[in-house]
């Protein structure tokens, strides 16, 4: 679970280092903050059978947990007891990631998608049942613009809202694909506006309009969905509610002003998060460059400097 502050918490089942504490435990009760990924301004986060992943608003992608089949896309198959960060992606420009019990697929901003991990169903689309230890583009969806990506056990669908289709590939023997048998590309799922599947646990399918559902994740892909989800929930600046800060003085809009501000400068995730360099520029984040653009932070303390209660609660 991301808060608004921006920490990572996790618990439950930890047996192959799944909840990215660092703990040998294999069973963790009460939720504990994930000290790796602090500070970083988190967009989304996934879990899968045994492994976890999350991204950062920056595109940046960590991953932990089970590793046998390479479904933590960091070129072995060793398991990681701690958020590792997936070199193979840095500049992907990754918008959205979904894990399923042994692989991981990656969408980026272009519309890409990348897959991962165990590929003897054909989860992984392409066109083989070998396990991918690092990222791979599903070349069969070359130029199909993917708006959408969801995982399920054995399974992984995709929607491209163009074409206004849901693809679907891998393990079909319980009926996932719609009385498929396996599939080694993405295929379309036959009339998904009239039709609609869910897959719901993994292992069967229901019919819905209008509607296809994978809940290995908590994704649902709409068929008239046209744009990515970003999931962005944590506390940034925005501003409009500076200017609302600056404008309006009075005492009962001064709690929740004071509250607002506590809850993005006590994080450093918020904060990151609340200066990225904006047309994409942020994607390009590494250890060279920031992806602050402190343009932007200058701005906001010049802005807030003609309200003194503002900038001295800051």
């Amino acid at each position: 679970s991301v808060c608004e502050g921006g920490e990572l918490f996790t618990w439950g089942q930890n047996t192959h280092g799944q909840l990215g504490v660092g703990s040998q435990t294999t069973i963790i009760l009460q939720p504990q903050l994930v000290e790796r990924l602090k500070g970083i301004p988190l967009a989304q986060i996934a879990a899968g059978g045994a492994h976890s992943a999350a991204v950062s608003l920056s595109g940046a992608v960590y991953s932990w947990g089970k590793n046998d089949f390479g479904q933590l896309g960091l070129g072995d198959t060793e398991d990681r007891g701690c958020p590792s960060y997936i070199g193979a992606l840095e500049h992907w420009k990754t918008v959205f990631i979904s894990c399923g019990a042994d692989h991981t697929a990656v969408l980026s901003k272009e519309g890409l998608v990348c897959t991962f991990g165990a590929g003897g169903a054909g989860q992984l689309g392409h066109n083989s049942t070998r396990n991918e230890l690092t990222p791979r583009v599903v070349a069969e969806l070359w130029g199909a613009r993917v708006s959408q990506v969801a995982c399920g056990r054995q399974h992984t669908l995709v929607y491209v809202p163009s074409l206004d289709k849901v693809y679907s590939f891998g393990s079909g023997e319980k009926g996932q694909l719609g009385d498929q048998p396996n599939r080694l590309i993405p295929l379309p799922i036959n009339s998904p506006v009239n039709t609609g599947k869910s897959c719901k646990g993994n292992d069967h399918c229901r019919t819905y309009n209008d509607i296809v559902q994978s809940t290995c994740n908590l994704v649902n892909i709409f068929v008239h969905f046209t744009q990515n989800s970003y999931l962005n929930g944590i506390a940034t600046l925005k501003d409009e509610v500076v200017d609302a800060w600056i404008s309006n003085s009075s005492s009962r809009h001064w709690e929740s002003v004071k509250k607002n501000i506590g809850l993005i400068f006590s994080s450093e995730a918020c904060i990151n998060g609340s200066f990225l360099e904006k047309r994409d520029k942020h994607f390009k984040t590494s250890k060279e460059f920031s992806g602050i653009d402190l343009t932007e932070v200058q701005h906001f303390y010049e802005k807030i400097s003609k309200k003194p209660k503002v900038f001295k609660e800051v």
